[in-house]
């Protein structure tokens, strides 16, 4: 069966109860780590573009799974399945820019990435975010993905070459990062919240 969940508005100062705030929290710390690395290395390279660009790609991916899994338990296929093909876009990416260790390789496979994982997130957010509270984030994660595609295809074309590439991608991370700290922070209060209120108080004793 599936969950209903208050309709409209944004997850952000929304009732967050039932959300599965883990996988949120997951993805954000992955691209906040991420962001923080391309701002504090001074003259990254391709290795670094290749070895931290895959990385991100691949633990993106498993935090994109985590939330399938989720979407599948909760009653929702057709987010489950998209949000599958979505996990397998980065999921190759990463493993395809961390074996080719070129700026090419990184705009064509974290370029394709992006696309797939922007468009689905943008089309669940059109068609779930009444029933599914995450997909209400997925319309700030779908813009900023599919717009990092079109800026590192930019990137590539003026040659500015993988510190470039990596300040871009890590720009767009870092964005992520905090829009999605900000939603999972709010689900796992609520989630606390609701908890400690629908414990049973302890019985108070008669007196004889």
């Amino acid at each position: 069966m599936t969950r209903r969940y208050e309709s409209g508005g944004s997850a952000v100062g929304d009732s967050n109860h039932g959300t599965p705030w883990v996988p949120i929290l997951l993805r954000s710390a992955t691209a906040a780590a991420f962001g923080i690395l391309t701002v504090f290395w001074q003259s990254p390279g391709v290795g670094v573009l290749s070895v931290a660009g895959g990385l991100y790609l691949l633990l993106t991916a498993v935090s994109v799974w985590r939330m399938a899994v989720l979407a599948g338990t909760d009653g929702e296929p057709r987010i489950r399945s998209l949000q599958l093909l979505e996990a397998a876009a980065y999921a190759l990416a990463g493993i395809a820019v961390l074996a080719l260790r070129s700026v090419e390789g990184f705009l064509v496979a974290a370029g394709l990435a992006l696309v797939v994982g922007g468009a689905v997130e943008l089309y669940l957010w059109t068609t779930s975010r009444k029933t599914f509270l995450p997909a209400r984030d997925w319309l700030i994660t779908g813009v900023v993905s599919l717009g990092t595609a079109v800026i590192l295809l930019a990137v590539q074309l003026m040659d500015l070459g993988a510190h470039a590439m990596l300040g871009v991608t890590g720009g767009s991370a870092i964005i992520i990062a905090v829009m999605l700290a900000t939603s999972g922070l709010g689900a796992r209060w609520d989630a606390r919240s609701q908890g400690s209120q629908s414990r049973p108080s302890p019985a108070v004793r008669q007196k004889p």
